[in-house]
């Protein structure tokens, strides 16, 4: 029953931190208000700077306590001042939800229902096989030994050195951080309340892009959301981004497919329609950090971008994107540099 209770209760705060989040983002960058972007925009920046913070904390052996305290006073102080600088805007967005509930019509319903089915078949399924067991073995460990990523999640055995694979990708260490906050079972943790919120990101990034794709008809968004669905789930082999999605939602590499992926090829149509270009390249920063918390598979993602915004780029002849495109590189080229020297030896992260 415990758990139960937690669960509903850990998705509801993680949308409250990505909100607020994304909305202070979106307040700063002038872009208009949305609670779906806001949600979105949120995910990205939260990741991006767990990142950024939790590995190095790994490295410096900090314990998980000390750093999920750390990072709740982060949260907190998120929250706080969304809710001290936007509340008038909060307040206006819901004044509007009667004109954004007439302009979605019943397909909103439709949605609902499409997402909600996608929700219950990863919370339900269970997947056992040896990323399972590192994923949710990876967290267990750490939680249990109040440590960051220092013990082997497949065998319990103290490392001698961090695994440079996985160990540069914090997102287990979300899922751990929340563990030790809430109290929650790290398998509950890890294969219901974050794979949840994932599929309920996922469905928004494409919401945002049939938006686009469709010049702002939130009808056809919705329906664009719903075929993209169907499409997954009658997609099913080993390694396309549907099966990612339905059955392995908990794992860091099915959101470099399902998210990052796809966010760079947003951000392509967002500049080939040439909006502001300064929030897209924002965006896509976003992306490109985000995707190596995700995962290590990242290393990949410098190619992604390129695939995506290269060919708009050259065809607009927009020289002045050289900088914020190299930009979108960094991460991943910072990521393969290490991954590299520690392989060649030339780097070297003990852990014990």
């Amino acid at each position: 029953m415990r758990e139960l209770m937690l669960i509903p209760a850990g998705i509801i705060l993680e949308l409250l931190v990505f909100f607020c989040a994304g909305s202070l983002l979106m307040r700063l960058l002038r872009m208009k208000a949305e609670t779906s972007m806001a949600l979105f925009m949120g995910y990205l920046l939260y990741f991006s700077v767990f990142e950024l913070i939790a590995v190095p904390m790994t490295l410096k052996w900090i314990s998980l306590t000390h750093f999920a305290w750390f990072w709740a006073a982060v949260m907190v102080s998120t929250v706080f001042a969304g809710c001290l600088f936007l509340h008038r805007q909060w307040f206006h967005q819901l004044r509007e939800w009667g004109n954004v509930l007439k302009a979605h019509s019943w397909m909103l319903l439709l949605v609902a229902a499409v997402v909600l089915l996608q929700c219950l078949l990863v919370a339900a399924y269970q997947d056992n096989t040896a990323d399972a067991a590192h994923y949710v073995g990876e967290v267990s460990t750490s939680v249990y030994t109040d440590t960051l990523a220092r013990y082997n999640p497949l065998t319990g055995v103290l490392q001698k050195n961090f695994n440079i694979r996985y160990d540069l990708s914090a997102y287990p260490m979300n899922n751990a951080v929340w563990c030790c906050l809430l109290g929650i079972h790290p398998i509950v943790q890890s294969k219901i309340v974050m794979a949840v919120v994932n599929v309920l990101m996922i469905n928004l990034l494409f919401y945002q892009l049939g938006k686009k794709l469709f010049r702002e008809d939130v009808k056809k968004a919705d329906l664009f959301v719903v075929f993209v669905c169907l499409l997954q789930l009658f997609s099913y082999s080993l390694y396309t981004s549907g099966t990612f999605q339905l059955t392995r939602c908990y794992e860091g590499k099915a959101l470099l497919a399902n998210v990052a992926i796809p966010a760079a090829f947003y951000a392509a149509v967002c500049l080939w329609m040439d909006e502001k270009s300064r929030n897209t390249w924002v965006f896509l920063v976003l992306a490109s950090v985000s995707a190596l918390t995700f995962s290590g598979s990242s290393i990949i993602y410098p190619v992604a971008v390129s695939a995506a915004v290269l060919p708009v780029m050259l065809f607009r002849r927009k020289l002045s994107w050289a900088i914020p495109y190299a930009l979108c590189m960094v991460s991943g080229f910072l990521y393969a540099a290490v991954y590299f020297s520690s392989k060649l030896g030339w780097l070297v992260f003990p852990a014990s």
